[in-house]
């Protein structure tokens, strides 16, 4: 790619960011305007102008000493020109009927021109990673975990919040009856897991943490693995039975910040990733999110 090339491309690219913040009917901003703060010529802004409005991305009406207003935008060939041809989510694995609904409100509310497709994976570090790689371009988890993650040095952003209760109803200790707590499960590839595990068990001095799988927490407390460990209650209240029949407990936990933290969704972005913010600010519609019952 020469110069010319690569000054009329980045000039296209960024003309096209810039018209994804705007509206039919908007006016652009002026040639001298584009040409100064991109430090690119005023012909390589005029080409690239006509470029997209060659291929159809906008259709523009001078109107004389007023500007030039936007009179279309076809979002999907401009999506397209950002080299946003699809979304990709990350969220957990839908062992609940409650992450199946937030993955539901999300295809809902988010009325894109492309197509979105959902990855489930367990293992909220993973999720974080992989976003912050760009392998997603956005990812569902706890504000708890999305917190962490940024306070550790994380290059991510929370663009969207809806409140407690919302990512789970509330967190539980599932323990083995009339057992002295001594060894607590702990899945180390779980950001809130880890938390709350630590938060809710760091008083007892006699406690040791065994490292095992969320998904295996009760078969482990079945085979006396473990005595006691922290889970989600959506997903105890289908296995209430099996729970008695094998002598296990619930346990309430303290409602603190931290815990109900535990319990947000939010929805979490590369942080220079602009585009996808800005996608999110064009076509996401929070008031179709529906907080869960």
């Amino acid at each position: 790619m020469n110069s010319k090339t690569g000054k009329l491309q980045k000039a296209i690219g960024e003309l096209a960011k810039d018209i994804l913040n705007r509206k039919s009917e908007e006016n652009l901003d002026t040639i001298t305007n584009y040409s100064e703060y991109l430090e690119l010529s005023l012909g390589t802004i005029q080409k690239a102008l006509k470029e997209l409005t060659d291929i159809k991305v906008i259709d523009l009406k001078k109107k004389g000493k007023y500007g030039t207003a936007i009179e279309s935008i076809d979002y999907k060939k401009l999506l397209q020109v950002l080299k946003v041809d699809y979304l990709l989510c990350v969220m957990p694995i839908t062992y609940s009927q409650r992450y199946k609904k937030i993955m539901d409100n999300i295809a809902n509310s988010l009325k894109i021109p492309i197509p979105l497709y959902f990855s489930h994976m367990r293992g909220g570090y993973v999720r974080l990673k992989l976003i912050e790689e760009g392998v997603y371009h956005f990812g569902v988890v706890s504000k708890l975990a999305a917190q962490n993650a940024i306070d550790s040095g994380f290059n991510l952003e929370i663009i969207e919040e809806f409140g407690a209760r919302t990512y789970v109803t509330k967190h539980v200790i599932l323990k083995r009856k009339n057992c002295k707590v001594v060894n607590v499960g702990k899945d180390p590839e779980s950001n809130d897991h880890i938390f709350l595990t630590d938060f809710n068990f760091q008083k007892n001095e006699n406690t040791k943490f065994i490292d095992i799988k969320y998904l295996e927490v009760i078969e482990n407390l079945i085979n006396e693995k473990i005595d006691a460990a922290i889970w989600n209650y959506d997903d105890v209240l289908d296995k209430m039975i099996h729970l008695e029949k094998h002598g296990i407990m619930i346990e309430e936990l303290t409602e603190n910040e931290g815990n109900l933290l535990a319990t947000e969704s939010v929805i979490v972005i590369r942080k220079d990733n602009d585009v996808i913010k800005n996608i999110f600010k064009k076509f996401f519609d929070k008031g179709k999110f529906k907080l869960i019952d």
